[in-house]
């Protein structure tokens, strides 16, 4: 149903991987009509230690972190490839990142991913040090897949509003309106219940 997606450094090898329940989900969803809902994402220490991700697993090895998925787009240059991210706040922490796996709404492990060792520090370290995670995932049918956003766990990166900045300056012309008004060529708009004028 789904590949993986290897980077290799020295003699280790990263990679992301569809599971043996995240491939079952997937192709019943697509037996069926319906969707695999991905609501989370989640991060452990490997128990220290360097591992290769197997389809088998249903856990992480140490799970430390899990929040909810922060957005999601399918690659640019690859169509069946689905980026997934989440933003890992600068609280949590004390610890190395080398596993990441992202979860179904029932808490089915869908993709496991092992990464190089990332040092997660937290605010009381003396640095802020909001992460931003990504996992790549090689699916054959992106339309059984779907990510369940709350708007009210999104967050914004500076990554993030800076693309944003980017996309208004290109285009140019912003306003403010209501959603009855018909829109112009290349407006970017505000909307509001009514205008105050």
């Amino acid at each position: 149903m789904a590949g993986k997606i290897t980077v290799h450094e020295t003699e280790k090898e990263y990679e992301s991987i569809v599971t043996d329940v995240g491939n079952a989900l997937m192709m019943n969803a697509v037996k069926n009509g319906t969707k695999v809902i991905i609501t989370d994402f989640a991060v452990g220490d490997g128990n220290g230690e360097y591992y290769r991700p197997e389809t088998g697993m249903t856990e992480l090895k140490n799970e430390l972190w899990r929040g909810k998925i922060n957005s999601c787009e399918i690659c640019s240059d690859s169509p069946n490839i689905l980026i997934v991210t989440a933003v890992c706040p600068g609280t949590v922490g004390g610890f190395t990142i080398r596993e990441i796996a992202v979860f179904d709404q029932d808490n089915h492990m869908i993709a496991v991913g092992n990464t190089p060792d990332t040092p997660k520090v937290t605010v009381t370290d003396g640095v802020v040090n909001e992460l931003r995670l990504m996992m790549e995932i090689a699916l054959i049918n992106g339309d059984s897949v779907e990510l369940l956003i709350d708007p009210y766990i999104v967050t914004a990166t500076k990554k993030d509003i800076e693309e944003i900045w980017e996309k208004i300056r290109e285009n140019g012309k912003v306003t403010v309106g209501t959603a009855e008004t018909p829109y112009e060529a290349n407006e970017i708009r505000f909307i509001v219940s009514e205008l105050p004028y």
